[in-house]
């Protein structure tokens, strides 16, 4: 039975799950505006827990909640309202994988919007940008409104200003006009109790900010839309939206491994202890073949093992009468102590205390 306690415990926060993945350049923009606001980088990144290894490769993929992690530690390190206002200053073409690239060899912004948003999911699954035509006080325009799909409160307002100022700062300087503003912006956030905080908001977007509204998200006319960009190269673009479209290809079947599997492990713990190799033959490859796929993934056998277990552990413990001995062997645990110091590391609490505060509820 499967029993390894060394490795790293998934990530428990009950509003941290599902978070998918990002591309590391995303991250090096926030680090690169931690480190100009004397933020200790290295700190950071030991307390997060994240894994420093894949910011030497800017192909990699990490996990949501690792780079979620690794944002909290920032923002609560540099205590500034404006956070991730300031780091927008810091996007360039490579920020955004692949789509940074397509989006210079457009003909427009409206182009650029609608070349590069189908291949989003390539920068990470932080959030979703959705369009709306509507007529604004100018004449026709866009509603560009992102949805953001992390989960922690802290984080939240700081990556929605980070993608809202950096999609202006590199329009800006796309078009090479650094002067360029949209109609209107709106923000869910509260309007800020501190005038300085205020003002950075309008040092940025230069245009009306309406606070406590119901989306965030860029107002653009149609004639800014529709503006030149200062270089395009239809056969390059040609070939890049070749690549991006490969990549999401690529990335969504690493992406569908870690769903079979994950579903494969439940069903195999209903019968009998888990094992990589029962996996494998389940899935129907090769045990090096299902460790390749998951590593290609940003996931491993045990990480998916021990999320399954802690699922299926806060199941018994909150809905049967199972006893820890019972729990511990569907779960494919050696024994009862072994069970209870993993519970114990991925809930911070015993599966004691869980049972009583969740029967009690």
């Amino acid at each position: 039975m499967d029993t390894d306690l060394s490795s790293t415990p998934p990530r428990t926060d009950s509003t941290s799950h599902n978070l998918g993945t990002a591309s590391i350049p995303p991250v090096l923009q926030y680090l690169e505006c931690s480190k100009a606001l004397g933020i200790d980088i290295k700190a950071a990144i030991t307390n997060s827990r994240f894994p420093a290894q894949l910011l030497e490769d800017d192909t990699a993929r990490v996990q949501g909640t690792d780079f979620q992690a690794l944002l909290l530690e920032l923002i609560r390190s540099c205590e500034l309202d404006t956070f991730g206002l300031s780091t927008a200053q810091y996007v360039q073409p490579g920020s955004y994988v692949v789509l940074g690239y397509i989006t210079m060899n457009c003909r427009t912004i409206k182009e650029a919007l609608e070349k590069a948003m189908p291949y989003e999911k390539l920068v990470g699954d932080m959030g979703v940008t959705e369009f709306e035509d509507l007529e604004l006080p100018s004449g026709l325009g866009v509603k560009m409104t992102w949805h953001c799909n992390y989960t922690h409160p802290e984080v939240i307002p700081h990556m929605i200003d980070n993608v809202l100022a950096s999609w202006l700062t590199y329009c800006r300087w796309l078009g090479n006009r650094p002067d360029q503003a949209p109609e209107e912006i709106w923000l869910t956030r509260e309007k800020p109790s501190n005038p300085d905080t205020e003002q950075k908001y309008q040092e940025i977007f230069r245009c009306p900010i309406k606070f406590g509204q119901t989306s965030n998200s860029i107002f653009i006319s149609k004639e800014q839309l529709e503006l030149p960009l200062r270089r395009s190269d239809p056969l390059l673009l040609q070939t890049l939206e070749q690549h991006a479209q490969t990549q999401l290809n690529e990335l969504t079947s690493e992406q569908d491994i870690v769903i079979k599997a994950t579903r494969a492990l439940k069903e195999i713990m209903k019968s009998e202890p888990p094992r990589k190799e029962r996996l494998a033959e389940i899935l129907g490859i090769s045990g090096r073949t299902l460790q390749r796929k998951l590593q290609a993934a940003d996931s491993s056998y045990q990480e998916l093992l021990d999320q399954v277990r802690k699922e299926s552990a806060e199941y018994y413990l909150a809905y049967t009468q199972l006893s820890m001995g019972d729990i511990a062997a569907h779960l494919g645990f050696s024994d009862t102590r072994s069970f209870h110091r993993s519970f114990k590391l991925w809930t911070n609490t015993t599966p004691g205390e869980y049972r009583q505060l969740k029967q009690t509820n």
